[in-house]
């Protein structure tokens, strides 16, 4: 009958009998599976907290999914190559893969790219300084699996941005960052450029 359920089962030394680790493994899976996500991640950061070693699993999981290794780098100046978005994000570590996305049609930059690192720390170490002055211009980054949406939780981010008009043809990006630096801190800032004639707006 055991044969028949495919069941494997060692007997201990005092006659009881214990599944075999594959059954353990399904067992758990079955307990876990109509668990919501909530529960899971309460679980493991549990188990996390109280065992290194599990600790150490949940990072090189975590570390091998591109969900938090690849950042999404929005206002880039429309000349800025991939070459160049490189070079500012290879201080932080091992660069996978990356790009600034063109215009199929016309060949031109839109103005934003993806950086892939190798681990998750390097990506890590670049958002703790979302803000990259790249060709004269200050791009922003976050998690490409966050998209947009990180970007527009900010609910005071009405109250500190602020709109700046009539400033010379010949203001750059990085004068603007300059003169608006003494007044504070500043989390992102650039001229505005025509896509066309890449000329001040």
């Amino acid at each position: 009958m055991e044969d028949l359920k495919k069941r494997k089962l060692e007997e201990t030394g005092n006659g009881q009998l214990h599944a075999s680790p594959s059954e353990d493994v399904e067992q758990l899976r079955s307990l876990l599976d109509p668990l919501a996500k909530a529960q899971l991640v309460d679980l493991l950061a549990k188990l996390g907290s109280q065992y290194p070693s599990i600790a150490e699993e949940i990072k090189n999981v975590a570390s091998a999914d591109p969900a938090h290794r690849k950042l999404f780098v929005r206002g880039l100046a429309w000349n800025t190559t991939s070459e160049a978005l490189y070079a500012a994000f290879e201080v932080h570590g091992e660069i996978e893969e990356g790009a600034v996305i063109t215009d199929k049609a016309s060949g031109k930059s839109r103005g934003y790219g993806f950086i892939t690192y190798k681990d998750m720390q390097s990506a890590q170490r670049a958002l703790r300084a979302p803000g990259k002055l790249i060709d004269g211009r200050m791009a922003a980054c976050s998690l490409a699996s966050e998209g947009l949406s990180n970007v527009s939780a900010t609910p005071d981010l009405t109250q500190r941005k602020l709109y700046i008009g009539g400033i010379s043809p010949e203001t750059t990006s990085e004068m603007l960052l300059i003169f608006f630096g003494r007044h504070g801190e500043i989390e992102e800032g650039s001229v505005a450029y025509d896509k066309d004639t890449n000329k001040s707006r």
